[in-house]
């Protein structure tokens, strides 16, 4: 609910409260202490921390190591760009390489420094075209790789450049101007007349006074011209001293003071100060140890336990944070909130002591405020109540929970009281309000209710039951009509079904679409106009109709059209910071003029409409690398349209961030590859992007970024180049190109060749049939006559056989007429031993004469042998060559065994044993190498039968 707003006003409200972002160790995984900070020229934060330095892009931080692993007191960008470092016994400058990394390079060697005590330097100036490096013991003036130096009585403890001169305040023995020209210090400030104090800030009041701020608390107003010095605040009661470190100025007006344990006090050129603005309150430390202000006109405050940044440039301010808001009612000058914890008020704005309030009376769950004249009513869950001098009283004891309270037209000072479990009616008579009566005959919740074009009559939306159409009787003590609406009457769905009078017409919104109710139908029918406007596919949750604007929420995003605006045109960027953050069904936007309020889990936000920030933001590269045979390269930042990778990259990896904008807002991210994509990306908050794999070719890789708040960082490109491999190179076409027509040479002459190759095939084949015939003649003539010779051989075989078995049959006898022979000439010889007579004996010596003429001894063995050796040739010759070594008599068992004859029929023959011919047998396999499983027969047959062939 709206009341009258003081525009001023709004604009203090805005500017009170200041969007405050902290970072700890697990932001910057370093020490949590830092001393100083810069901001070079493309927006990077350079700290000063206890382990180094820390260089910030607003997504990544890096950490840079000095050579002595020293701490940084002191950094500085002068008008070059440069950024000068300063550390103990050590000082040196920032320079990026050809990857866009910043790494240290020390002067000490070529300053010409090496061995001097330099101890801690706090501070660096760039002073009319020359760098001054302050620490303890001396200044350090340097031009080119020049250095002058200037030594302190006792201690330089702090130095500012004001004008065209560099303060220095020397301990004990005052403070001193070192001049333009920075050849001369002079003494303008005895310390007696600031109380020997010492400087912790110095600001420019105008062009001859400054204030000269010190730890203990005491403001000095100092003429540099006059040389007059007066005390002008004291800002601490005495016995009760917070140190001041350190100062900085925040606008014409105002200046930020940095204590030891009071946070952050501001003071004004007027002289006052305060010491309880809000906007510090979310600042973790209270031991603040530097300011810096960037260009943007933020201020980053450098404290004990990291650092914060406090955002001046934020389109929207988060006034309240303690609860959720469901309601937002202004009132002279003071903004009231029903929030889950009950009624907060805000005040003070008009006096820059911003507070926050909480009425102790009513705690619980308050629903919404309702302006009545003079009166604030307050539906809350236990009940309804009446706001007054920020006191609550309540209208009805008994504990029923009331949504909100609604006008009846008809009736003047009368009103629908929307409760839990039905409708009550709500007077005001004179100043006191009374809850008459429960109107009978509807008992749902009624949170959603407008009055229709009708009288008497409400539509009432139910979260879970769709619609209610309620006609209640004159006097509105019961209802006479209830109409209830469902699926069945043209809604899609009965749940989130809201009620909202839009310019004059009552529209329904849906999870479908926004719908119009038809009276002829009596069905509801999407609102054609709202739908083309509004996407049907999304839940509006909350539309609201003003002179210029209509504001709505929509799938949980809120956002703004112009109703004048022909094309509709959404703005919705400022506000995707409460996406996901609207109390659903009870979202709660106030607008006015410029501005706009919103009420949501995470509390109430200001948005200030017209600031568009307009501010130049760009978007850059931080790293680019490729991965090749799992070793990480790491590319130039800049590129010329030259830069050129390997073919067989693994993965090319962008880094990039906007830091311009982030780490004010929260960044999103839109890249297009050209040569690979087919158009921009979705909006992601990733700051790198990978291709794995590219082919080869020229591409361009382009980026741009945004926050939610509307800035837009400008589009940055990067060209480079795939190289091709060896066999994807314009050469290797050219060869291919020269290969493919020698080749179709070729084959054409392969084919003419094979074309007059067939021909002579044909041809030769011609011949080769003709030679077959004749050589089939005569392989058959052939055939014939080796038919012949086989039955000659065959024969010869046969006979041989036969001639075999012959001379063996013949040998074989004689041996046995041989045997004969012998046993009659043994029967001779017992015979004559036996006869007794002389005449007996006589004829048995003739006859035994006879015989031996007759005798038969070996002579037929010799013939066997002859006709053996006729019948197999060269038989006993192949015995020889197999082992030279046979015996005639061993050769002529070998022809008795070939013969096929018994061991005892060759015992005949050769007139020995059957176990002398066994063993001549064995005598014999041995030397023809035989295996026992082999026959000696069969192998003396095949040794014939191989003399045959």
């Amino acid at each position: 609910m709206q009341g009258q707003i003081d525009s001023s006003l709004l604009d203090k409200i805005k500017s009170s409260v200041t969007e405050t972002i902290n970072y700890d160790k697990n932001d910057f995984k370093s020490d949590s202490q830092f001393w100083t900070m810069c901001e070079d020229e493309d927006g990077l934060l350079i700290f000063g921390n206890n382990e180094g330095i820390i260089v910030f892009d607003g997504e990544y931080w890096k950490k840079i190591l000095l050579p002595n692993n020293s701490s940084v007191r002191s950094l500085m960008v002068d008008d070059n760009g440069t950024v000068w470092v300063g550390g103990y016994n050590e000082l040196g400058v920032l320079k990026k390489d050809f990857h866009g990394d910043y790494n240290y390079v020390s002067l000490v060697n070529e300053l010409h420094l090496e061995g001097t005590n330099l101890e801690n330097n706090w501070q660096i100036h760039s002073f009319n075209g020359k760098v001054v490096y302050r620490s303890f013991r001396e200044l350090l003036v340097i031009v080119g790789k020049s250095v002058t130096h200037f030594k302190a009585n006792q201690a330089f403890l702090y130095s500012k450049e004001i004008g065209d001169n560099l303060i220095v305040q020397d301990a004990n023995t005052g403070v001193y101007l070192l001049n333009k020209e920075a050849n001369r210090i002079t003494l303008v400030f005895a310390p007696d007349s600031y109380e020997n104090e010492v400087i912790s800030a110095v600001f420019k009041v105008n062009d001859q006074e400054v204030f000269l701020v010190t730890k203990e608390g005491n403001i000095f107003l100092a003429n540099l011209i006059t040389k007059k010095i007066i005390k002008k605040i004291e800002l601490f009661e005495k016995g009760h001293i917070d140190p001041i470190n350190c100062g900085i100025q925040k606008n014409d007006s105002t200046f930020l003071l940095g204590t030891l344990s009071s946070k952050i006090i501001e003071l004004r050129k007027d002289g006052s100060t305060q010491r309880s603005n809000i906007s510090f309150s979310n600042i973790k430390n209270t031991a603040i140890h530097n300011f810096y202000k960037l260009k943007s006109n933020n201020i980053w405050v450098l404290h004990n336990n990291g650092v914060s940044c406090l955002n001046f440039n934020s389109q929207y301010s988060n006034l309240f944070d303690n609860a959720s808001v469901y309601d937002i009612l202004i009132e002279n000058k003071t903004i009231y909130l029903a929030t889950n914890e009950g009624v907060y008020y805000l005040n003070g704005f008009d006096t820059s002591v911003f507070k926050i309030n909480l009425i102790e009376d009513l705690p619980g769950q308050a629903w919404s405020l309702n302006k009545v004249d003079d009166d604030i009513i307050v539906g809350h869950n236990d009940g309804l109540f009446v706001l007054g001098n920020n006191k609550l009283k309540p209208v009805y004891d008994n504990r029923t929970g009331f949504w909100k309270i609604t006008p009846i037209k008809s009736k003047r000072n009368l009103f629908l009281a929307s409760s839990y479990n039905g409708l009550f009616l709500l007077a005001k008579e004179q100043s006191n309000w009374v809850l008459k009566h429960k109107i009978d005959g509807f008992d749902e919740s009624t949170r959603d209710i407008i009055e229709a074009e009708d009288p008497n009559t409400y539509w009432i939306c139910h979260g879970y039951k769709g619609v209610y159409k309620v006609l209640i009787n004159s006097d509105f003590t019961r209802v006479e009509s209830v109409e209830h609406f469902t699926t069945n009457n043209g809604f899609k769905s009965p749940f989130n079904i809201n009620v909202v009078n839009y310019n004059g017409r009552i529209v329904f919104t849906t999870n479908n679409g926004i719908y119009i109710f038809d009276k002829d139908s009596k069905t509801f029918i999407p609102d054609d106009i709202l739908n083309k406007i509004l996407d049907p596919t999304k839940n509006t949750r909350k539309l609201l109709y003003t002179k210029e604007k209509t504001w709505f929420v929509q799938d949980d995003e809120a956002g703004y059209f112009l109703n004048d605006d022909e094309n509709k045109q959404f703005v919705t960027l400022p506000f995707l910071n409460l996406k996901g953050s609207f109390n659903k069904g009870m979202e709660c936007v106030l607008p006015y003029r410029n501005y706009v309020f919103f009420g949501s889990s995470k509390g109430m936000f200001l948005y200030d409409i017209n600031n568009n920030n307009n501010q130049k933001a760009y978007t850059v590269f931080n790293n680019i690398s490729y991965i090749k045979d799992q070793i990480k390269n790491f590319a130039p930042i800049n590129s010329d349209g030259n830069i050129e990778f390997p073919n067989d990259s693994d993965i090319l990896r962008f880094e990039f961030s906007a830091p311009k904008i982030s780490p004010y807002n929260d960044v999103q991210y839109s890249y297009f590859l050209d040569g690979l994509d087919y158009g921009w990306s979705e909006w992601v908050s990733l700051p790198f992007k990978e291709y794995t794999k590219l082919r080869h070719g020229k591409y361009v890789f382009k980026v741009k970024s945004k926050s939610n708040t509307g800035i837009d960082g400008e589009e940055i490109t990067y060209a480079f180049t795939i190289l091709p491999t060896w066999y994807q190179t314009n050469f290797a076409f050219f060869i291919y190109i020269i290969s493919f027509f020698v080749l179709t040479y070729f084959v054409y002459r392969l084919i003419l060749k094979k074309i007059e190759g067939e021909k002579r095939k044909t041809k030769l084949e011609t011949l080769k049939d003709q030679k077959l015939v004749k050589l089939e003649l005569e392989q058959l003539k052939l055939s014939i006559e080796q038919q012949k010779i086989k039955e000659d051989k065959d024969h010869l075989e046969m006979d041989l056989i036969d001639k075999s078995k012959e001379l063996a049959n013949y040998t074989l006898l004689l041996s046995k007429r041989k045997e004969a022979f012998l046993e009659l000439s043994n029967d001779l010889k017992q015979l004559k031993e036996l006869v007794k007579s002389s005449e007996s004996k006589n004829k048995i010596i003739q006859i035994f004469k006879k015989l031996n003429q007759n005798k038969i001894g070996d002579k037929y063995l010799e013939i066997f042998d002859v006709n053996f050796e006729r019948v197999h040739t060269n038989f006993f010759m192949d015995l020889k060559q197999i082992d030279a070594s046979f015996s005639q008599r061993e050769l002529r068992l070998c022809a008795l065994i070939k013969m096929n004859l018994t061991n005892k029929e060759i015992s005949h023959i050769l007139n020995i044993s059957t176990r002398g011919v066994e063993t001549a047998r064995y005598r014999i396999r041995k030397k023809l190498n035989l295996p026992a499983s082999e026959s000696l027969t069969l192998f003396l047959e095949n040794l014939s039968l191989q003399d045959l062939k």
